[in-house]
C-alpha cells in the first residue's frame, strides 16, 4: 500500500473500516512499513478518529504499532495526537483505554517531550484514576488483567526520568494504590512495573520512605522476592527498591529488611547467580553489606545459626568472583565492629589468613584489585581494635607495605589499621619508626595527598597516638618538628569532630615538656596561638576549651604580646566570669594572672 493510497482512501468514509483495518495488519507485521505510509494527512485523520465511538479503537490500535518505530513517535509528538489519546482515557470502554494506554506508552518511550505533554493534559491523573477504579483487591478477570498491564505500564513508560511526572503521581497519592497492586496483583510484570515505579518515588527524599514504612512496603516488597525467587526481572526490581539510598539510610528500614528475611534471600540469590555479569548479584552484595552496618542487625545476624554469614563470607572470599573476594571481606568488618564479635572472628584462623590471601591475588584488572585490597583492609582495621590482637602482629610487614603505596584509600586504611594496632603498644611503636622512618612516610602521604579527607585526618591521628602512648618516647624529635607541627594542629581545627581535637591537643599537652627551646619556637611560629584562640569561644566543646587552656599555660613563658594575644586575654577575661564552665574559669583567672596577659 503506497502512501497516497493511504491518503484518498482515508477520505472516503464508506471503506475506512476496511481501510484500518488493512492499515493495522501493515504496521503490525512490519513496523518499518508504517514509518513509509505515515505522514501528516493520515496522523490528522487518526488524531480525527480518536474522537468517533466507531473508530477509535483501530485509530489508537494503529497509533500503537506505529509509535514503536523512534521515527514515528518524533512525528507524533509533534503533530499533536497525545491530547486526543488522553482524553480516550477517560472512556467506560476498556477497549479504548487499552488501545490508548498502549498507544501513549510507546510514544513515550524515551520521549521527555512525549512524557511532558501527557502531564500537561492531564494523563498521569487519567492513569491513576484507572487504577483506582478497578480495584486491586478484587479477583480479576482475563480482560481486566490485561487492562491491569497496559495501564500500569503506560504508567511505567511515562514515569520513568522523569522528576515531574512522579511527582505528580506522588501528590495524586499513587504510591499506596501501586502496593496495593503488588499485594494482589499475581501478574509478574504489572509488579515489575509497580515496583519501579515506586523505586522511582523513593528518589523524592525521605518524606516518601517515611510514607513507605508507613505503609509496610518492606514485609509487602520482601514477600515478592520470596514469590517469585528465580524471576531476574523482579528480583532485580526489588533489590533496586531496597538499594535506594533513601530507603537504606533510614536503621528501620535495616531492621524491616532483616525481620522479613530479606538476608537470606539475598544470599540466596548471592549463591545461585551464575553469571559474572549479572548484575543483580552486585546489587545484592551491596544491600548486604549496608545491612550489616546497622549494629544491631550485625549482632543478630552473627547469632544467627541458620545464616551462616561468616562461612558464607569465607567462601565468597575464596571464591573466583573478584567483586565477591570484597562483598566477603567487608562483610566481615562489619561483623568485627564489636569487641566480643572481633575476639570472636580473630579465634577463627581462617578468617585473617583468608583476608591476607586476597591482598596477594592477581586480580584481573588495577580497579577491582584496590577496591578489594580497600575491603580488606578495612576489615582488618575493625579486627584490629580488638584488645587481643595479637594473632594480627604476623602480617604486621604486609600492612606497613601498604602506608608505601601509591592508591590514597590503600595508604590511608594501612595506616588507620597501624594506628589500632599500636594502641597501648609502646615497644611496638618505638620500633615501627625506627624501622621504617615511618613519620618521614606519614609527612609525605600528607603533602601528596592533600585533598583526600581521610588522611588528613587519619596521619594527625596516628601521630597523636604515638605520642601518648605510655611509657613515651624519649625521642621525640623525630614526632615533633617542623614538619610534623602544622599536622597535628590541624586535627585541632575540626570543630565538626570534638573527638579528633581532643586528640590533639591531649598530643600537644604531652609534648610540650620534652621540647627543646628551638622545637618550641617552630610550634609558636605555626599558628598554635591562632589555633587556641579558634578553641576559646563560646560554641566550643568544654574538654577541647580546657585542653587548649591547659597548653596556653604551659606556653605562656615563652610568648611575648601581640595581637593574637589580646584576642586570648579577652577571652581570658571572658572565660574568668563564666559561672557555666567552672574548670575553664578557674583555669583562665589564672592564666590572666601571668605574662603577658596580666
Amino acid at each position: 500500500m503506497t502512501e497516497a493510497d493511504s491518503n484518498q482512501l482515508l477520505r472516503r468514509p464508506s471503506i475506512i473500516d476496511q481501510h484500518l483495518a488493512s492499515l493495522l495488519q501493515t504496521v503490525s507485521i512490519e513496523v518499518e512499513a508504517g514509518a513509509q505510509i505515515l505522514n501528516d494527512t493520515i496522523l490528522t485523520k487518526l488524531a480525527e478518529l480518536l474522537t468517533s465511538d466507531k473508530n477509535a479503537v483501530k485509530a489508537a490500535e494503529i497509533l500503537a504499532e506505529m509509535a514503536k518505530s523512534e521515527e514515528n513517535r518524533m512525528a507524533m509528538v509533534q503533530k499533536k495526537v497525545i491530547p486526543p489519546l488522553v482524553r480516550l482515557l477517560n472512556s467506560d470502554n476498556p477497549d479504548k483505554v487499552r488501545q490508548a494506554c498502549r498507544a501513549l506508552g510507546n510514544m513515550c518511550f524515551e520521549s521527555q517531550t512525549g512524557r511532558q505533554i501527557v502531564l500537561e493534559e492531564g494523563g498521569i491523573e487519567m492513569l491513576v484514576l484507572k487504577l483506582h477504579q478497578m480495584k486491586p483487591e478484587r479477583r480479576t478477570s482475563e480482560a481486566e488483567n490485561s487492562l491491569h498491564y497496559v495501564i500500569c505500564g503506560s504508567l511505567h513508560t511515562i514515569s520513568m526520568d522523569n522528576d515531574e511526572v512522579q511527582r505528580e503521581g506522588i501528590r495524586l497519592e499513587a504510591f499506596p494504590l501501586l502496593l496495593q497492586y503488588l499485594k494482589f496483583s499475581t501478574d509478574s510484570t504489572v509488579i515489575r512495573f509497580c515496583l519501579n515505579i515506586i523505586s522511582c518515588y523513593l528518589d523524592h527524599g525521605k518524606e516518601i520512605v517515611d510514607i513507605g514504612i508507613n505503609l509496610n512496603l518492606v514485609p509487602v516488597v520482601a514477600n515478592i522476592l520470596k514469590d517469585n525467587a528465580e524471576d531476574d526481572d523482579v528480583r532485580e526490581a526489588v533489590l533496586d527498591i531496597f538499594n535506594n539510598y533513601n530507603m537504606l539510610e533510614e536503621p528501620l528500614i535495616q531492621m524491616q529488611l532483616y525481620q522479613a528475611g530479606v538476608v537470606s534471600h539475598i544470599v540466596h540469590i548471592i549463591n545461585t547467580t551464575l553469571d559474572e555479569t549479572n548484575n543483580i548479584q552486585r546489587i545484592a552484595s551491596e544491600i548486604l553489606v549496608v545491612i550489616l552496618a546497622h549494629d544491631g542487625i550485625a549482632q543478630l545476624v552473627f547469632e544467627d545459626s541458620s545464616l551462616c554469614l561468616v562461612d558464607e563470607a569465607l567462601g565468597w572470599m575464596r571464591g573466583h568472583q573478584e567483586f565477591l573476594k570484597g562483598t566477603g571481606a567487608l562483610i566481615i568488618g562489619n561483623l568485627a565492629t564489636s569487641d566480643l564479635r572481633c575476639e570472636a572472628l580473630l579465634k577463627d584462623a581462617k578468617i585473617l589468613e583468608t583476608l591476607f590471601d586476597i591482598l596477594n591475588y592477581d586480580f584481573s584488572d588495577e580497579e577491582s584489585m584496590n577496591k578489594v585490597k580497600y575491603a580488606v583492609l578495612s576489615a582488618v582495621k575493625n579486627l584490629c581494635i580488638s584488645k587481643k590482637k595479637t594473632q594480627i602482629l604476623p602480617y604486621l610487614d604486609t600492612i606497613i607495605s601498604y602506608v608505601y603505596s601509591e592508591d590514597a584509600m590503600l595508604v590511608f586504611k594501612s595506616t588507620g589499621c597501624l594506628r589500632c594496632i599500636m594502641r597501648g603498644e609502646a615497644n611496638l611503636a618505638t620500633e615501627l619508626l625506627h624501622r621504617h622512618n615511618f613519620t618521614a612516610r606519614l609527612v609525605e602521604v600528607v603533602e601528596k595527598f592533600p585533598y583526600h579527607a581521610g588522611l588528613q585526618g587519619e596521619i594527625p591521628r596516628f601521630l597523636c597516638n604515638l605520642i601518648v602512648i605510655p611509657p613515651q618516647i624519649k625521642d621525640i624529635s623525630s614526632l615533633v618538628n617542623s614538619k610534623t607541627i602544622p599536622i597535628i594542629l590541624n586535627l585541632t581545627k575540626t570543630k565538626e569532630y570534638s573527638n579528633l581535637q581532643v586528640e590533639g591537643w591531649i598530643a600537644l599537652q604531652k609534648a610540650l615538656p620534652l621540647l627543646d627551646t628551638a622545637t618550641k619556637e617552630e610550634l609558636l611560629n605555626c599558628e598554635i596561638l591562632q589555633c587556641i584562640e579558634g578553641c576559646l569561644g563560646d560554641g566550643t566543646n568544654p574538654n577541647v576549651r580546657i585542653l587548649a587552656l591547659e597548653v596556653l599555660r604551659s606556653l605562656r613563658q615563652d610568648l611575648s604580646k601581640d595581637e593574637v594575644c589580646d584576642k586570648i586575654a579577652n577571652h581570658l577575661s571572658r572565660l574568668s566570669l563564666c559561672d557555666s564552665d567552672l574548670p575553664a574559669q578557674k583555669l583562665a583567672t589564672m592564666i590572666k594572672q601571668q605574662p603577658p596577659f596580666y
